[in-house]
C-alpha cells in the first residue's frame, strides 16, 4: 500500500496518475507507480516533470523478480521465497497503489497463463536490471 505521505503525482493533460512525489526534507523523490525511484530528491516542480515524461515509460520493458523454475498458477508468494528459486525476466501487466502483477517474459507453455502479485511499494522483490 502506498505510504500516505507520498503524492499523487497526475499528467495535467489527461490526469492520468504517473507515479508518486515522497518528500525528503523540501525536496521531493520522484517515484514510479511500483514505488521505485525514478531520480534523486529535486524541487518538487522538477520531480514532477520527470513522473510525466517518464514515470509511465519506466515500468515498459524487462523486470526480475525472483520466483521458482516454474510457475503455475497465481498462488506463489514472492515475499516468501525458496532457496531454489532464481531471479527470473518479467513484464508489469498492472499497477495499483495496492499491488503490482507480473507475468513471466519468456513462460514454458504450461506458464503461459501464470502470473505473480506483489505488494506496492515492490521493494526489492522487482528489480530494473538482474541483482
Amino acid at each position: 500500500m502506498i505510504p500516505p505521505t507520498w503524492q499523487e503525482c497526475r499528467r495535467p493533460a489527461d490526469d492520468e496518475l504517473v507515479g508518486y512525489l515522497v518528500p525528503a526534507g523540501e525536496l521531493f523523490i520522484p517515484v514510479t507507480l511500483v514505488g521505485m525511484p525514478l531520480g534523486a530528491a529535486q524541487a518538487e516542480a522538477d520531480a514532477a516533470a520527470l513522473l510525466h515524461e517518464r514515470g509511465l515509460m519506466t515500468l515498459n520493458g524487462r523486470w526480475w523478480c525472483l520466483l521458482p523454475e516454474l510457475l503455475l498458477g497465481t498462488d506463489t508468494d514472492p515475499q516468501q521465497p525458496q532457496p531454489s528459486w532464481g531471479w527470473r525476466s518479467v513484464f508489469i501487466v498492472e499497477a495499483s497503489p495496492q499491488e503490482c502483477r507480473v507475468r513471466l517474459e519468456m513462460p514454458a507453455e504450461e506458464e503461459r497463463t501464470s502470473t505473480v502479485t506483489l505488494p506496492v511499494p515492490v521493494g526489492e522483490l522487482l528489480w530494473a536490471r538482474q541483482p
